[in-house]
C-alpha cells in the first residue's frame, strides 16, 4: 500500500480553487479532504500555512506565533501583524477555531488584498463571524466539498493498494465510509481486506482502527443516557420509524440528536424514517454495549415491530434477526419466514442461518404443532445451500426432506429443488430428470405437470438437447398461472437464443422481465437467466452496445444477488466475453480473473469464466497462462453441455493457437462446430475462428449455410468467402463499425497478405498500415493474423504533419501552424504516402484521420 494517499476524485475543485479570484473558504465535514484539496491547489514555495487549534484559540494571534515577531509593537495589532506577514499566499487550516483577533486579521487581510488567502472550516460548526462574513458579504468564494462518490471512491483505493479492488468491495468500503477519505484510509488501515490473486477483496468482520474510533467518538460527543439509549436502538435497527423511535425514547431525545446532526431523518412514502447521520456511528455505539445490554436493545427493538403487525415488507426479516441474536429462538415460523426473504434478496450466509436456527428450534419442540413440519425446513434449508454453491450438502438435505412427512406442495418443491441442485450443481443430468420423473407421477393438476416440464426443459437444453425442450415448452401453452408465465417465459428465451433465433429471444427476453415485474417481488435467480440470454442474443447480432446494456440490466440487479457468488462469476464471464470482442483481451482476463475468485467447490459457472479467461490470455499470447486456467477448469469445473462445454474448447483451440499449433487449433474448433458441445448459436463462433486462423476454405460452404438471421452471422460468412483484398477491406471495416477491433485489425492484415501476394505492393501497406492501427486499439493482443505486422516507419515529424493533413488541414495551414515552408509540407506528404501506402492526400484522410482521432 502506497505510503501516502493518493489524490484522486478532486480535480475540478482544485481547478476551483486555483481559478477563484481573490480569497476562498473550502467548506466540508471532518475527513473530507479539505487540507489535502488546498495544499494540492495552492501549496508551494513561500506559502504561509496556518493551523488553528482549540488550544491556539485562548491567545490572540496564537495560531500565528510562528509567522510573527517575538514581540509586539504597542498601538495596531492587526497592522502590524498584516505587515508582518510577507507570503504570496496563505492558507488557514480549520478557519473556524481561529480566535476573535485572529479571525479579524484574516478578514482584515482578505479586503486589504495583495495575498492569496485560501482557507477550510468545517461545516456545520460555529465560526468567527469575521470568518462567516467572507463568504456571506462575497469577500471570498465558498467551496463545498462533499464525499467521494463511489467511482471517486474506487478510484481512490486503487492508487493507495496498488491493484483492482473488486466490486462490491469497493462499493461496500464506500458506503460504510460514507465517501470520507479519512474513514476510508482508516478502514483500509484496519487490516480486513486481502489480496487474492491480485485482486483486493473485504474479508473478515469490519474492523476499525484505534484514529477512526476516536475520530468517531470525538464527534458523537458527550451524550446523554437517553441520547445513547436512541443511538443504540439506531446502531441496530436503523432505518427506524421516526414514531416507533420517539415510543422508545421520547420524541424531545430524537429532536435532540437531530438537532446535533447525529441522525436524519428522511421521508420513505408516508412514514418519517430515523437514520444515523454516518454509517460508522453505529459501529461505535455498538462496540460500547456489552452482552447484555446488546439482548435488552435487541428484544426492546423486536417487541416494539412486532406491536405494529409488522405491515411491511423487511419487518418479518428483521424481527428474526432481532430474536436470533438476542436468543429468542423459539418461534420457528418466525426464523422460516425470515430465512426465506434472506433467501429471496441473496443474503445466503444470513438465510443459512435463519433456516438451521429454524430446524434446531423445531427439532427442540418436536411437539408444536403450529410451526412448518421439519421437512419443510430441510427443504428451504436445501435450496439455501444449493445456492451457495454447497451443492453436494443441498443434495443431503433435500434427500432428507423427501424421506418426512411432506405436503403435496413441498414435496413437489423439494423434488425440482434436488433435480436442479443435482443438474446445476452436480452434474448429474440423467439423475436429476430421474427425480424429476417421480415427481411427476405425483402431479395431477395440468398446470403442475407444467412447471415439471419448463424445469425439465431446462435440463434438456442445457445438455443440448433442444427439441425435446422445445416440444416440454409447447407442452405448456393454453395453461396460464403466474408463477408458470414467469418460468416459462425465461425457459422460452433461453431455447430461442440456443437454437439461433436472436431477434425472438430478445423479444422473449424483454416480455419475460416485464411479466418478472408484476408483483415486485425480487426474483434474481430468474431475472440473471434472462439477463444472460438476452445479452447473448446481443452478441450473436453483432450488437455489442446492446449486450453491454444488457450488463447494465445485470448490474443493476446485482444488489439483489447479495452473497450469491454464481451470480457475480457469471455476470463477470459474460462481461469477459463482451471485452473479447470488442478486441480488449488485456480487460477481458482481468474481468474473468477477478469473477474467478468467488468461486467455490465444483461448479459448471467454473468452466465458463475460467474458459473465459484462458480464452484472453491466449489471444494475449499467453500460451502458458492459458494452459493453467485450462487445466483449472479441469479441476474446478462441470463438465455438462454446450454452456460450459463451448468456452472451455474454444479456449483450447485458441491456447494451441497461442504455441503457433494452427492445425490443432483448427481441428479443435472444426470438431467443436460438428459435436455437441456447441449449440446452434454458438457454431458460427467455432467456425468464424476458422476464417480467423487462416484457413476459410473449410468453412466458407457451412458458414453461409447457417440460416441464422443475424448481421454479424452474414459477416463471418462473407468474410469467409472473400477471395478478393478489396472485400477483406470492407469486411474489415463493417467489423470496425461493430466495435469488434481485433477482427476487423486481422480482416485488414489478411487483406493485406492478398495484396502482396497479387503484387500490389501499395495497396498492401495502405492495408498494413490500417491493421496497425486498428491493433493498437487491441492493448497486448497477439493472435496469429497479426504476425509481423509492423507500423509504417513515420519520423515524429512526419506523423505530425501526417495527422494534420488527415484532419483536413491545408498544405499553406499546416505550414503556418508548424513555422515551415509549405515544400517543406508537400515533401513530407509524399513520404509519408510511400511508407503507408497511399497515392493522395484523399486516401491519406480516408486510411489515418478516423483510427488517429479516436486513438
Amino acid at each position: 500500500m502506497a505510503a501516502r494517499w493518493p489524490f484522486a476524485g478532486r480535480a475540478a475543485l482544485v481547478e476551483a480553487v486555483r481559478s477563484a479570484r481573490g480569497a476562498v473558504i473550502v467548506a466540508g465535514p471532518a475527513g473530507v479532504g479539505k487540507s489535502r484539496l488546498v495544499a494540492e491547489a495552492v501549496d508551494g514555495p513561500g506559502v504561509a500555512w496556518v493551523r488553528a487549534t482549540a488550544a491556539a484559540a485562548e491567545i490572540p494571534l496564537g495560531a500565528f506565533a510562528h509567522l510573527l515577531p517575538a514581540v509586539a509593537p504597542g498601538g495596531n495589532p492587526l497592522g502590524w501583524a498584516a505587515a508582518a506577514l510577507r507570503a504570496p499566499a496563505l492558507i488557514v487550516d480549520d478557519a473556524h477555531l481561529l480566535d476573535p483577533v485572529s479571525a479579524s486579521l484574516v478578514h482584515h487581510l482578505v479586503t486589504r488584498g495583495g495575498i492569496k488567502v485560501v482557507g477550510t472550516v468545517r461545516s456545520g460548526e460555529p465560526a468567527p463571524d469575521a470568518i462567516v462574513s467572507l463568504w456571506k458579504d462575497d469577500l471570498a468564494t465558498r467551496i463545498d466539498v462533499a464525499p467521494l462518490s463511489p467511482d471517486e471512491a474506487g478510484l481512490l483505493l486503487e492508487g493507495a493498494l496498488g491493484g483492482r479492488v473488486e466490486a462490491t468491495t469497493s462499493r461496500r468500503l464506500w458506503e460504510v465510509s460514507g465517501g470520507n477519505p479519512l474513514y476510508l484510509r482508516e478502514l483500509v488501515l484496519s487490516g480486513m481486506l486481502a489480496d487474492v490473486g491480485g485482486l483486493w477483496l473485504w474479508r473478515g468482520r469490519l474492523s476499525l482502527t484505534a484514529t477512526l474510533r476516536e475520530t468517531i467518538e470525538a464527534r458523537l460527543g458527550v451524550l446523554a443516557d437517553d441520547e445513547r439509549a436512541a443511538l443504540e436502538f439506531l446502531a441496530y435497527g436503523e432505518p427506524l420509524g421516526a414514531d416507533l423511535l420517539a415510543g422508545l425514547t421520547g420524541e424531545r431525545v430524537v429532536a435532540r440528536l437531530e438537532d446535533r446532526q447525529l441522525v436524519t431523518a428522511r421521508s420513505d412514502g408516508a412514514r418519517l424514517e430515523v437514520r444515523l447521520a454516518h454509517p460508522l456511528y453505529g459501529e461505535v455505539v455498538a462496540d460500547r454495549c456489552g452482552a447484555l445490554r446488546t439482548r435488552a436493545v435487541l428484544r426492546a427493538l423486536a417487541d416494539a415491530v412486532t406491536a405494529t403487525g409488522m405491515r411491511r415488507r423487511a419487518d418479518v426479516l428483521r424481527v428474526a434477526m432481532w430474536r436470533l441474536d438476542a436468543g429468542q429462538v423459539d418461534d420457528v415460523g418466525l426464523l422460516a419466514a425470515a430465512a426465506e426473504q434472506a433467501r429471496g434478496v441473496r443474503d445466503l450466509e444470513l438465510a443459512e442461518r435463519l433456516a438451521r436456527a429454524a430446524v434446531a428450534a423445531d427439532a427442540a419442540d418436536a411437539a408444536d404443532a403450529d410451526g412448518p413440519a421439519t421437512g419443510e425446513l430441510l427443504v428451504l434449508l436445501g435450496r439455501v445451500l444449493a445456492y451457495q454453491g454447497r451443492y453436494a450438502e443441498a443434495d443431503e438435505a433435500l434427500r432428507a426432506a423427501w424421506a418426512k412427512d411432506l405436503t403435496f406442495e413441498r414435496r413437489v418443491e423439494c423434488g425440482v429443488a434436488r433435480a436442479e441442485a443435482l443438474a446445476w450443481g452436480l452434474g448429474h443430468l440423467d439423475e436429476a430428470k430421474a427425480v424429476l420423473a417421480r415427481v411427476v407421477e405425483r402431479l395431477a393438476r395440468p398446470e403442475d405437470v407444467a412447471g415439471a416440464s419448463i424445469i425439465g426443459a431446462a435440463i434438456d437444453a442445457a445438455a443440448g438437447d433442444l427439441v425435446s425442450a422445445r416440444a416440454l415448452l409447447e407442452g405448456t401453452a393454453g395453461l396460464s398461472e403466474y408463477h408458470l408465465d414467469r418460468a416459462r417465459g425465461v425457459g422460452w428465451t433461453a431455447l430461442l437464443y440456443a437454437e439461433g433465433r436472436p431477434r425472438e429471444a430478445l423479444a422473449a427476453a424483454d416480455q419475460a422481465l416485464a411479466v418478472l415485474a408484476l408483483d415486485g417481488a425480487p426474483r434474481p435467480s430468474l431475472s440473471l437467466s434472462v439477463v444472460e440470454y438476452g445479452l447473448q442474443a446481443c452478441l450473436l447480432l453483432g450488437d455489442l452496445d446492446g449486450a453491454d446494456a444488457w450488463l447494465a440490466r445485470g448490474e443493476d440487479l446485482h444488489g439483489g444477488y447479495g452473497s450469491w457468488h454464481r451470480a457475480i462469476v457469471l455476470l463477470g464471464a459474460h462481461s469477459a466475453l463482451v471485452r473479447l470482442l470488442r478486441g480488449r483481451p488485456r480487460e477481458s482476463a482481468a474481468c474473468a480473473a477477478d469473477a474467478s475468485v468467488f468461486l467455490r467447490g465444483l461448479d459448471h459457472s467454473a468452466g465458463v469464466v475460467l474458459g473465459r479467461l484462458a480464452h484472453a490470455r491466449a489471444l494475449l499470447g499467453d500460451a502458458d497462462g492459458a494452459a493453467r486456467a485450462l487445466a483449472e477448469c479441469e479441476t474446478r469445473a462441470l463438465r455438462h453441455g454446450p454452456a460450459v462445454n463451448f468456452p472451455i474448447r474454444l479456449a483450447r483451440a485458441w491456447t494451441a493457437a497461442a504455441r503457433g499449433d494452427l492445425v490443432t487449433a483448427v481441428d479443435e474448433l472444426l470438431d467443436l462446430a460438428a459435436g455437441s458441445d456447441a449449440l446452434p448459436a454458438q457454431v458460427p463462433f467455432a467456425l468464424h475462428d476458422v476464417v480467423r486462423l487462416g484457413r476459410p476454405e473449410l468453412v466458407a460452404d457451412r458458414l453461409a449455410g447457417l440460416g441464422i438471421e443475424s448481421p454479424l452471422v452474414a459477416l463471418f460468412a462473407r468474410h469467409a468467402a472473400a477471395c478478393d483484398p478489396r472485400e477483406l477491406q470492407e469486411v474489415s471495416q463493417e467489423f470496425e463499425r461493430l466495435g469488434m477491433i481485433l477482427h476487423a485489425a486481422e480482416a485488414a492484415a489478411q487483406a493485406a497478405g492478398r495484396f502482396a501476394g497479387a503484387g500490389l505492393n501499395r495497396s498492401a501497406q495502405a492495408a498494413r498500415t490500417r491493421a496497425v492501427l486498428l491493433a493498437q486499439q487491441c492493448p497486448g493482443a497477439r493472435t496469429p493474423a497479426l504476425v509481423g505486422l509492423a507500423a509504417p516507419d513515420l519520423t515524429a515529424r512526419q506523423l505530425e504533419i501526417a495527422q494534420l493533413a488527415a484532419s483536413g488541414l491545408t498544405n499553406r495551414e499546416i505550414a503556418d501552424r508548424l513555422v515551415v515552408s509549405i515544400r517543406t509540407v508537400a515533401n513530407t506528404l509524399v513520404a509519408v504516402y510511400e511508407k503507408v501506402g497511399v497515392n493522395d492526400r484523399a486516401a491519406l484522410a480516408e486510411l489515418l484521420g478516423e483510427l488517429w482521432t479516436r486513438d
